[in-house]
């Protein structure tokens, strides 16, 4: 069977999904591969499980090999994917061709449309032979008038048609009253996550998901200035990227909430992130499912939730696993936070009950479900039939029904045939293939190198990476990963510095266990900067960097930094971009770690505990300006008792030099907290969980002066967690060209 995806290497709700019910398939013995429309990167950005097929029809990157400029969406745009679903701006008249191709040569038995347009596809494309299947990942209600009616029309030629809440397929079956196919609810499955579930013990609010305005994440954020009128010591943070990401940090901004409200951005995988939080939030106006609400409960969270169309009130049984709002009341909402925040056995029992209830959303449940459906399509539609011997079932893990066993069969009596098929497939779908072929021919010689002296192919060390409640380092690496006695080695980037830690022996000696190792990172004198993981294996040098995408953090969460043998530490575990494992160190004789900024008309005001050192009376805040000739500002400091002073930067004496000048022309002020005796200490946050908080942690910009003259400033953190100022020019924006835009800005958002 397949699936089509328009864009398999995003990470949308649609396209986890897909790869989570894929992967279950897979497992259960069926042979399944998802096809991508375009490819927009190397790699998908989620996991997809190894015996499933990745089939990109058109490579987006025009950069890459096998980039076809006929894929062209603007000047060769699409004839049949529809100009009111959301992808018709990527897609081409390549892309029709490709799919067309890919519809026309497949041998697969059943077909998964995974959006409107990509069911239109399926309609007009797909074999009369094989099990057409729709999928429904919004709501009838949520499209827009002529993306419905698409839709609406192509599901008259499907099959079935699965949509992912009860209360959607009964919208569907009374809008569409003469059409004989199959509509049915199916919800979306979520697995369980490798990760520890959630302690309950941080005073954390999670909320995920993108950042659209349907999600109403602007009532969340209205609900929580309300908790933290009471409840000061609790945070929020969202995650997720999106067009309303500017208007909800403005929002933040404007209710002062810059302390106690993060946008982290966009998280993927998200479980670890859940795992940080204590109760989950869900505010939208509408949901179709709800995978956050899923996801949140396997991570042990009790959620709150408006009650919205349609997915939460079907997931949430209100007030045994997580509590129903009123859609759009901000009090309502500030009030259940404030109920389950306050008392900790109502929440610990919730977040037990959510636990059990994500589980009827496994994988395996939900591809039971998918191969019920198509059994039930045999039956009606006589598709996909086999000869009566070979109607066997399958046995043991892949028992999941009759279809299995027929499907199976019909691939075996077709295999020749599709096989010359693909043999002979149309030469317009060979720059698809023809870069990882070309890929694999460049992987040929290393490797046969790598046999010939010795290095064995097998070393692939990954490893789960979990911060323990004590802050050490647990790394477990499965015993087929290393094949043998190793080293951990810690190499510090842009330096020669190295850190062996001897791998101790398998857990299961003798049984294929797991190799762990704890670095109580406390008592390792690691500089300052940034470690990469690798392990060398002893027999023969092999050394190889360690991998590792999923990397727990939730006991850093609110975690100072550690004091003692007269250093201030702290440590980070991170994964690379590339998925490779590192560690951020920090490592000062003495470091002011920031508990508080705050941005006012006129000053900003800076609030920060001392660490590894005295705080005295005669301490001052410095400013220095950078560059050639630097200036230096002093600032006294006000000591406030328990190691914690505070300082007031007045805007004006950053703003005065830059005001008038070019707009590029901007200043930028390192602050640092000195000592009598002349120690200068870093003012930052090195505690807590956050690798780089430059993005994360923002303040909002104060203006001074009018017209040319006028000038801001801003607090941030920079690349080092360093607490900083910037001054640049500001002047008023122009009035008439604004009015000008605006019927420009009126289209753009129309259209």
């Amino acid at each position: 069977m397949c699936f089509l995806l328009f864009n398999l290497y995003g990470i949308g709700g649609t396209i986890r999904s897909t790869v989570n019910l894929s992967g279950a398939l897979a497992d259960a013995g069926h042979d399944v591969e998802i096809v991508s429309m375009i490819r927009s990167r190397a790699a998908p950005a989620l996991p997809v499980h190894p015996r499933v097929r990745i089939v990109p029809l058109v490579e987006a990157r025009a950069d890459r090999p096998g980039f076809d400029p006929a894929h062209d969406p603007k000047g060769n745009p699409s004839r049949v994917y529809p100009a009111c679903d959301g992808p018709y701006k990527r897609c081409s008249a390549l892309v029709d061709t490709r799919i067309e191709e890919y519809l026309r040569d497949t041998d697969a038995d059943v077909i998964i449309g995974t959006r409107p347009g990509i069911n239109v596809y399926l309609a007009r494309f797909g074999p009369a032979r094989a099990l057409l299947v729709g999928q429904e990942h919004l709501t009838h209600d949520m499209h827009r008038p002529e993306v419905r009616a698409a839709q609406n029309a192509a599901v008259a030629h499907l099959d079935a048609f699965v949509t992912v809440s009860r209360q959607d397929a009964r919208i569907y079956r009374e809008a569409l009253p003469d059409v004989t196919t199959e509509i049915r609810c199916i919800p979306n499955a979520v697995p369980q996550p490798d990760v520890s579930p959630s302690s309950g013990r941080n005073k954390l609010v999670v909320a995920a998901g993108r950042l659209i305005r349907i999600k109403n994440y602007r009532l969340l954020i209205d609900a929580f200035a309300r908790v933290v009128e009471q409840r000061p010591d609790w945070r929020l943070r969202l995650y997720g990227r999106g067009p309303e990401a500017r208007a909800l940090r403005s929002r933040i901004h404007e209710l002062g909430l810059c302390e106690q409200v993060t946008m982290m951005g966009a998280h993927a995988p998200i479980e670890p992130e859940w795992a940080k939080g204590s109760i989950a939030a869900v505010s939208s106006d509408g949901e179709s499912f709800g995978m956050t609400i899923v996801e949140a409960m396997h991570a042990g969270l009790p959620v709150v939730a408006t009650d919205c169309p349609f997915g939460p009130g079907e997931i949430i049984s209100d007030g045994v696993d997580g509590l129903l709002v009123q859609p759009g009341n901000a009090e309502e909402f500030a009030a259940a936070l404030l109920a389950l925040i306050a008392d900790d056995e109502r929440r610990a029992a919730m977040a037990a009950a959510a636990r059990a209830k994500a589980l009827d959303y496994a994988p395996s449940a939900i591809a039971h479900a998918y191969v019920k459906l198509f059994e039930d399509l045999v039956a009606k539609t006589g598709k996909c039939c086999a000869p009566p011997e070979a109607r066997k079932k399958l046995t043991g893990a892949h028992a999941l029904g009759g279809y299995a066993g027929i499907a199976g069969q019909a691939r075996a009596l077709r295999a020749g045939k599709a096989l010359a098929r693909r043999m002979a497939r149309p030469l317009l779908q060979q720059p698809v293939t023809a870069g990882p072929l070309l890929g694999v021919l460049r992987k040929v010689a290393p490797a046969a190198a790598a046999r010939a002296d010795g290095t064995a192919r097998k070393l692939r060390p990954e490893a789960r990476c979990a911060v323990a409640d004590d802050g050490a380092l647990v790394l477990t690496f499965p015993a087929a990963g290393l094949t043998g006695p190793a080293d951990l080695v810690l190499r510090r980037r842009n330096s020669a510095e190295e850190l062996r830690v001897p791998l101790p022996p398998p857990v299961r000696e003798g049984r294929g266990g797991p190799y762990r190792v704890r670095l109580r990172l406390a008592r390792v004198p690691l500089a300052e900067g940034h470690w990469e993981a690798w392990v060398r294996r002893r027999a023969d040098g092999a050394l190889r960097p360690v991998r590792s995408t999923m990397v727990e953090r939730a006991a850093l969460v609110g975690r100072a930094p550690d004091v003692a043998d007269g250093a201030v530490r702290s440590w980070i575990p991170y994964a690379t971009d590339g998925g490779r494992l590192a560690l951020r160190v920090w490592q000062r004789a003495a470091h002011a770690e920031a508990v508080w900024v705050a941005v006012g008309p006129s000053v900003t005001y800076v609030e920060a505990e001392l660490l590894g050192a005295e705080p005295a009376a005669e301490a001052v805040v410095t400013a220095t300006r950078r560059g050639a000739r630097p200036t230096v500002l002093r600032l006294p400091a006000t000591e406030l008792g328990a190691g914690r002073f505070c300082v007031l930067l007045p805007h004006e004496d950053f703003t005065g030099r830059v005001a008038g000048s070019a707009p590029l022309d901007r200043e930028f002020w390192d602050l640092r907290l000195v000592l009598p005796g002349g120690m200068a200490v870093r003012i930052g946050r090195i505690g807590g969980d956050i690798v780089a908080r430059k993005d994360i942690d923002t303040h909002p910009s104060a203006f001074r002066g009018e017209g040319a003259a006028r000038a801001r400033v801003r607090p941030y953190f920079t690349d080092a967690n360093d607490l900083a100022l910037v001054a640049a020019p500001a002047p008023a924006p122009d009035t008439a060209a604004v009015h000008a835009a605006a019927p420009r800005c009126a289209h753009l958002r129309n259209g």
